[in-house]
């Protein structure tokens, strides 16, 4: 009782209690215990001897860390706190908007010289929650081996970092720009009947929008190298084609002819689409709340999993919890090996992940066709030694592939493939996020693993999903929030929906992706099995809105966009503060959670009114009661009026840019940044993990890989190749590496994926 899950909306009008649907969604599956979980009366202790682990965010004054460690030590406790258990912040009160503020995550939504925005719903709790999992997970294979248990503290803020484009900021030295959605990539807009996200700068489009529909876009905008056109004038072209056609209509042509692109859908037609129907997707969730006999339906099977026993007379090497454990080791999953076709972010934060947690990550890229992120729209970064190959110095693929090994293998070869499966032969879990065909014409499928790894774990994640409608569309980040009814709860009250400020969903479904890992991983060695779990962008994305599913179930409308404000409490905003010293614009973010919140806020402040002291007396004047606050916070420093709001118990914090946040007091007091040297790019700024472990230290010590800079390491050393034979296969192009600018005449190495 007394738990804000208790009224987060969307609730049930009709209901008794006003019953909230999150709370519905988030508590499904699981037997629910009224009693009080803290002083004299708490009984849940009594249950720890036969529980695996304990899940909580609970103060650390109610919980006894070092009494619970000493009697069970067999036990995982997951322990979640806005802001962890040591440090400037420790002692600060969080939400959502809070954490995403201090995280960086809102300063990169919006608009400028607007309110930034927090990410609608519940999207980045349940990510701060899968992180939560994805550590828990490792812990229990760690406990296979050890039998002993483990502390992981998951500070919400540190975990909400991990979730944006840090090193880009770092390399550049330039906050992302806020201008509603993805820089240089991709913007919303309207059809005749709802919304669309479009790369309408894109040759691509371009090209396949005259195919599509007809006419021909300007000779002069599809001139030149480069991938993208001139914006505005791409924009001329694109947009009164959008306009003149359903929503519908655009992204089915378009996404035929393999563009990138989504249509906006809303719940209840997110509820009628066929690919969830042809991936089965929805579940019966019960009765409605309400008692009118409606059934609740939502998220259900966000992934589809097979298991193939392994044979009776199969040789299996020895599992995880078989091999003796280092004698000093980097983390949990320490002895874990990954193959990684991974490629951009998705995948790639998933894989770190693994790697923080100690695992072995070899990243498997062709010399012909690496992975994508070692391309950028714009030009050379400045932060690179001028002898640098280019594709060794991107921001965003550094950000995300530290700790891993590279190998480049042209798996489109007889001996690049079979390379590949001696690697898999030895390897624990495979994860690769390439459309589903892909592996069938390399050959490479689970059918194909299996033959020579009995107990291989597979991960598959592609845009769409294997089988249905949609399933060999393309997809990324920024175009799954769209198609998964993200975008059209995001925006300014009033005006059109924005994206995410740089394709954030790639990393929240990342999460998931590492979790189903060593979930496969724990499966196939109990089970002498093989597994293939299978998981979708889409899918998994519109999971994370399912309490909007329950609603649109029930008949319930889509509430408006309405910035950062939420019908619960009020203020719960973010407002401007006085400029930077290099005249940037800078904000923080405020929320009142009760009345009594609100009457320190107010004091502080100085605007109390008598019809303010209520919610629904704030809520009926919300522009005024914002208005007053604003020109308060005008006169502030955002970091002075956070510490002074939180010294009052008002939760609040400065609203991190994508460079800000690499500044942060707290982060930096509690040494989250890691500083590693990579040779081209010297000593940078590097996000830290997402969670802190007490027996095992986590995170990682070697920069980003240069592309196949490890491939005759590992070809050696794992496979036990020759020195001969690795000179063969480099003289026939089955392998390759790249270390330096090409010199002139010769070749500029791998043509670009795009």
């Amino acid at each position: 009782e007394g738990s804000p899950l208790h009224r987060a909306p969307p609730t049930v009008p009709a209901a008794a209690d006003g019953a909230s649907l999150l709370r519905a969604s988030l508590h499904w599956g699981k037997t629910v215990h009224a009693g009080p979980v803290a002083g004299p009366d708490a009984d849940w202790r009594a249950w720890l001897p036969a529980a695996d682990l304990l899940i909580t965010d609970l103060p650390l004054a109610d919980l006894n860390r070092a009494d619970l460690a000493a009697q069970f030590p067999q036990l995982i406790i997951i322990h979640f706190s806005p802001f962890g258990p040591d440090g400037p912040y420790a002692d600060y009160l969080g939400n959502d908007l809070i954490v995403q503020a201090l995280g960086g995550f809102a300063g990169a939504n919006g608009l400028a010289g607007r309110p930034p925005l927090a990410a609608p719903a519940a999207i980045v709790p349940r990510a701060v929650g899968v992180l939560g999992a994805v550590a828990g997970l490792a812990a229990l294979l760690a406990r296979a081996r050890s039998g002993l248990g483990e502390w992981i503290d998951v500070a919400e803020q540190a975990a909400v970092g991990t979730l944006i484009m840090a090193l880009r900021a770092e390399f550049s030295g330039e906050a992302a720009p806020r201008v509603g959605g993805s820089p240089g990539w991709a913007r919303v807009l309207a059809a005749q009947d709802g919304f669309l996200t479009i790369s309408p700068w894109s040759k691509e489009i371009l090209r396949n929008a005259a195919i599509a529909f007809g006419g021909e876009p300007p000779t002069a905008l599809l001139e030149g190298e480069g991938r993208f056109a001139e914006r505005e004038a791409s924009l001329a072209y694109i947009q009164p084609i959008v306009e003149a056609h359903s929503a519908e209509e655009v992204w089915t042509r378009l996404a035929e002819l393999g563009c990138v692109l989504a249509r906006h859908r809303t719940p209840s037609q997110l509820l009628d689409d066929p690919q969830l129907q042809a991936l089965d997707f929805f579940t019966d969730r019960g009765s409605s709340p309400a008692g009118d006999g409606r059934r609740l339906r939502g998220a259900g099977n966000v992934m589809r999993v097979t298991e193939q026993p392994a044979p009776p007379d199969a040789v299996l090497s020895p599992t995880f919890a078989e091999r003796p454990p280092p004698a000093e080791p980097s983390g949990p999953l320490d002895g874990l090996r990954v193959v990684d076709f991974t490629h951009a972010w998705l995948g790639p934060y998933a894989s770190l992940l693994l790697a923080q947690l100690g695992a072995e990550v070899i990243k498997v890229e062709g010399p012909q066709r690496p992975d994508l992120w070692r391309y950028d729209a714009g030009g050379p970064m400045r932060a690179a030694a001028p002898d640098a190959h280019p594709l060794n110095v991107r921001a965003n693929f550094n950000m995300v592939n530290i700790g891993k090994r590279s190998v480049s293998l042209a798996l489109d070869t007889a001996a690049g493939r079979q390379l590949a499966l001696d690697l898999i032969a030895r390897s624990d879990v495979v994860l690769e996020n390439f459309r589903p065909r892909v592996l069938q014409n390399l050959r490479l499928t689970h059918a194909d693993l299996r033959a020579v790894n009995p107990r291989a774990a597979l991960v598959s994640f592609s845009g769409f999903g294997t089988g249905g409608p949609y399933d060999n569309f393309r997809a990324n980040g920024g175009t799954t929030e769209g198609s998964a009814g993200w975008d059209l709860l995001l925006g300014y009250a009033g005006e059109a929906p924005l994206m995410l400020g740089t394709m954030q969903a790639d990393p929240i479904i990342g999460a998931q992706m590492a979790a189903a890992a060593l979930a496969a991983v724990l499966r196939s060695q109990r089970e002498r099995a093989a597994v293939h779990v299978e998981g979708s962008m889409f899918a998994s994305a519109t999971a994370y809105i399912d309490e909007y599913l329950l609603a649109a179930s029930l008949g319930m409308e889509l509430p408006p966009r309405s910035g950062n404000r939420r019908p619960e409490q009020s203020p719960h905003e973010c407002f401007r503060c006085a400029d930077a010293a290099d005249g940037s614009e800078q904000w923080i973010a405020i929320a009142a959670p009760d009345d009594e919140v609100w009457s320190r806020l107010a004091a502080a402040a100085g605007i109390e009114r008598d019809a303010w002291q209520t919610l629904a007396g704030r809520k009926a004047a919300e522009d005024e009661l914002e208005a007053a606050l604003g020109e308060w916070t005008k006169q502030w420093d955002p970091q002075t009026l956070q510490h002074r709001l939180q010294q009052l118990g008002i939760p609040a914090g400065k609203v991190h840019s994508t460079l800000s946040h690499l500044r942060d007091p707290h982060l930096q007091a509690v040494g989250w940044w890691q500083y590693l040297a990579h040779p081209d790019t010297g000593v940078r700024q590097y996000p830290g993990a997402p969670w802190t472990l007490a027996r095992q230290a986590v995170g990682v010590q070697r920069p980003a890989p240069r592309l196949g800079e490890h491939t005759e390491e590992v070809l050696r050393d794992v496979l036990q190749r020759s020195r001969a034979e690795l000179a063969q296969y480099e003289a026939k192009g089955v392998t390759a590496h790249l270390q330096t600018q090409p010199r002139a005449g010769e070749a500029a190495g791998p043509i670009s994926p795009r």
